[in-house]
């Protein structure tokens, strides 16, 4: 009669189909219980996939944007820094203006808080050549580093790096003192309701 391969476990199917390949009644248990798809999955470990190319490719289109990234972010903070020192006259005014606006509304104004970090953003980017001359411009104003021959593209990044750095300090510089504004108002707001009472 034989064996009986249906009431046998998995891997004592595969055993027998292993031992004896001619053994066309084990084949076929062997199929039927789907146990002939892991077999695919062993030489799979020794087939290339190409997926090593396709992390290469990857790996290369991410440098690429890396790099237009960079560069743009260098003619921006160049341009940025360009304009505010031709202008250097308007944005000392829309800075007050933009401060006193945000007070007089306790900064609760989103409108104002928004036109007040703007003026802050041009005020410091004013600043920019003046407090990282050593740093960013080599010891030379904007104008004598714009005019710079020899400025490799390292000298650029590097302003770039220090330009985006000090653009965070204005982010935080304009977060407290939007929040010192309402704390200080809160407070004269309580104390106001406190005097009332009595």
């Amino acid at each position: 009669m034989g064996k009986n391969y249906k009431k046998m476990l998995d891997w004592e199917v595969e055993r027998e189909h292993k031992i004896d390949t001619s053994n066309l009644r084990a084949e076929e248990e062997y199929k039927r219980r789907g146990l002939d798809l892991y077999d695919d999955d062993e030489d799979d470990d020794n087939y290339y996939s190409g997926g090593d190319g396709a992390g290469a490719a990857g790996f290369v289109v991410i440098l690429v944007l890396l790099a237009v990234i960079i560069l743009v972010s260098v003619y921006i903070s160049l341009y940025a820094v360009g304009v505010a020192q031709r202008h250097w006259f308007f944005i000392l005014v829309s800075f007050l203006g933009t401060s006193y606006f945000m007070f007089r509304k306790q900064g609760y104004s989103k409108f104002f808080n928004l036109l007040f970090f703007i003026g802050s953003y041009a005020l410091f980017t004013l600043a920019f050549p003046f407090l990282f001359s050593g740093l960013a411009l080599r010891g030379l104003t904007f104008d004598e580093y714009m005019a710079e021959p020899t400025i490799d593209f390292i000298e650029l990044m590097k302003f770039s790096f220090f330009y985006a750095l000090f653009m965070v300090v204005s982010y935080f510089f304009t977060k407290f003192v939007i929040s010192r504004t309402k704390k200080k108002y809160a407070l004269y707001a309580e104390f106001s309701r406190y005097n009332k009472r009595m």
